[in-house]
């Protein structure tokens, strides 16, 4: 069933181009790094200038000698940079052009190939790395440029060469070359690598009877728990006990809509994680493979180690397992002013009832300013039951939201 994740499912998330020289172009991307190697000036475990931002994780490195911001994507097949002011400043030359895609249900995202000299991660270098550059304005996975607070991705063709270590408890991230030395309470698994993506193999549990095991991709890159082809549990008429409730994703193919639900459990080997907040995914081409995904909601609950060069994979449990459920309905994205911009309005949802608008501005959140209120904040803030006071910029406007917990959903 999913032992085996097809091409066409992995080039739908691989930042691979529909159509035309663009798509050689973009696999072209895939390899063109191949003869790159890193410059390492340790023997031991590296720590780097780490953050997670929300549920993602996060490090500054120095590109062309200029400090930026990168997330550590594991779902992305190479490194990207966004035309943030700091990269705009950098005038790096424009190559071949590039179609990008990922998740969503729009078009893919114009982009070009540049050069860069030198990336530099604490004690390790790259020379002469070519990368995939986004102007924001051609993505639709941004609605307004200032939405762009980083300024870059590291992906596979980067992070194969490493052993990396992710503590968010401990907001720790660490590179090196030396094996891992797990300890009796560590999970360990096999990772298989197709296509620059890497997974490991999991149940997922539907209910009392129907189950489904194969490989799920492993992806930091994704702020959620678990992604699931909505297509699968149609095809078999799986039923799913949970209430649903509609919601929004974005990714370089911009949005798309789809359902919420909370299945009873998915196994990792020894491990068992119950409860397991689950998005269902319509699949574009209607591919039932598409999108079996684990995010880095659910990693952040393990210290997480991917040694990319002997294909492992460990998880070491840190607490009790918890999921965080978005009630107040409203997805947000941080600006570089501080406020948050309103991407998506949840249908059905107490706020749907106001006269909130995608693209507001919110400034305030319970007499807070949003520019103290960080995006990890944020996540708690929406994840509790109660009365929030929510207030945007347009007209000065304020309004009483409901948040509570969703039975069947949320509450169990």
């Amino acid at each position: 069933m999913l032992k085996h994740i097809f091409l066409s499912s992995l080039i739908a998330i691989t930042l691979i181009s529909a159509s035309g020289c663009d798509t050689l172009n973009s696999l072209r991307m895939m390899q063109i790094n191949s003869n790159v190697k890193p410059v390492i000036n340790s023997t031991q475990p590296i720590a780097l200038k780490a953050s997670f931002l929300g549920e993602k994780p996060y490090i500054n490195a120095h590109v062309n000698g200029e400090e930026l911001l990168f997330l550590i994507d594991t779902g992305a097949s190479f490194l990207i940079l966004f035309d943030t002011p700091k990269v705009k400043a950098m005038k790096l030359p424009e190559g071949f052009p590039l179609s990008l895609s990922g998740w969503g249900e729009e078009e893919s995202t114009k982009a070009y190939q540049t050069d860069i000299d030198s990336f530099n991660m604490a004690e390790v270098q790259f020379n002469g790395l070519k990368a995939a550059y986004i102007p924001i304005s051609t993505s639709p996975y941004f609605l307004r440029a200032d939405e762009a607070l980083i300024d870059g991705v590291i992906g596979h063709d980067m992070l194969k060469h490493f052993i990396w270590q992710f503590d968010k408890s401990k907001n720790s991230i660490t590179v090196g070359t030396q094996s891992y030395q797990a300890n009796q309470h560590t999970e360990s698994f096999e990772i298989d690598t197709f296509l620059s993506k890497i997974s490991i193999e999991g149940t997922l549990v539907f209910n009392e009877k129907e189950n489904a095991t194969g490989d799920f991709i492993i992806d930091t890159g994704s702020r959620h728990y678990l992604k699931v082809s909505s297509q699968f549990t149609e095809n078999r008429n799986i039923v799913i006990d949970s209430e649903s409730i509609t919601a929004a994703d974005f990714g370089l193919n911009g949005k798309v809509e789809h359902e919420r639900v909370t299945l009873p459990a998915l196994r990792l080997g020894s491990l068992k994680i119950p409860n397991i907040k689950t998005n269902l995914i319509p699949s574009k081409d209607e591919d039932e493979d598409d999108f079996w995904v684990i995010g880095n909601a659910l990693l952040n609950q393990y210290k997480t180690v991917i040694d990319y060069p002997n294909d492992k994979m460990y998880l070491e449990p840190q607490k009790k397992i918890s999921m965080r459920y978005n009630l107040l309905g409203l997805e947000l994205r941080k600006i570089r002013s501080g406020e948050f911009v309103i991407r998506y309005i949840f249908p059905n949802f107490p706020v749907s009832k106001h006269n909130l608008k995608v693209g507001d501005l919110v400034t305030k959140i319970s007499n807070i300013p949003t520019t103290e209120i960080t995006t990890s904040h944020m996540l708690n803030i929406s994840a509790t039951p109660g009365i929030k006071q929510v207030c945007i910029q347009r007209d000065n406007l304020c309004f009483e939201i409901v948040t509570e917990k969703v039975i069947g959903y949320s509450a169990l």
